[in-house]
């Protein structure tokens, strides 16, 4: 049976351990992992042991990759999934590891999809079509791009539509040419206004001549 024969703490990162088996190098682990595992001096380990080693340390290093991206903002599962396969963990890996982020609330997908319809209403006002789209991207599950947008309802909408239409008309002049209202129309329906809140802004703040 091998035996572990020192736990070292390496030079260039104190946060991580080399572990020596009968005296020789077989692996560099997070020091989370031979807490994790247990891991001490004296003992006796498997094949199998080891592979449980190296298994767990694979996992720490993706959920670091994972709490690394949330760093930069919040993720939905799916964007994180898409990211880890991209660097080469297996599946099995990425699913343990974000499970494990999940356990603990650092991934919520039901919370990123109220906050990024939030964030959109706040920040860049679109329709509930362009958002429930951008929810789906993000692989967010149907039911819960459909509560998500529920916050949304036509008043809010016609709010948004409104204020931005006003705003554009600025730009393309306020003249109720054919061509114009078809231009803002276009406009409002890109940033996933529906057809009702768009006519009814268009023909508000670009009224046709009688």
């Amino acid at each position: 049976m091998d035996v572990i024969t020192a736990i070292e703490i390496q030079q260039r990162r104190g946060n991580r351990r080399s572990i020596f088996v009968n005296g020789r190098f077989v692996a560099g682990v997070d020091e989370e992992v031979v807490l994790a595992l247990g891991l001490r001096v004296g003992q006796q380990v498997s094949e199998d042991r080891l592979a449980q080693m190296l298994h767990t340390e694979t996992v720490q290093r993706a959920r670091q990759v994972a709490l690394n991206l949330l760093g930069y903002r919040p993720r939905s599962r799916q964007e994180l999934t898409r990211r880890l396969l991209l660097k080469g963990y297996p599946d099995d890996v990425v699913e343990e590891a974000l499970t494990a982020l999940a356990d603990v609330d650092l991934i919520n997908d039901e919370k990123f999809s109220k906050d990024w319809v939030a964030s959109r209403l706040e920040q860049r006002p679109m329709g509930k079509v362009r958002i429930a789209w951008e929810l789906r991207q993000k692989g967010i599950p149907p039911e819960l791009v459909e509560e998500a947008v529920e916050a949304v309802d036509s008043e809010t909408e016609y709010e948004l539509a409104l204020g931005l239409a006003q705003r554009k008309i600025k730009h393309i002049g306020a003249e109720a040419s054919d061509e114009e209202r078809r231009r803002l129309a276009s406009f409002l329906r890109r940033r996933g206004f529906s057809w009702d809140v768009t006519n009814r802004v268009v023909g508000e703040v670009m009224p046709a001549d009688d």
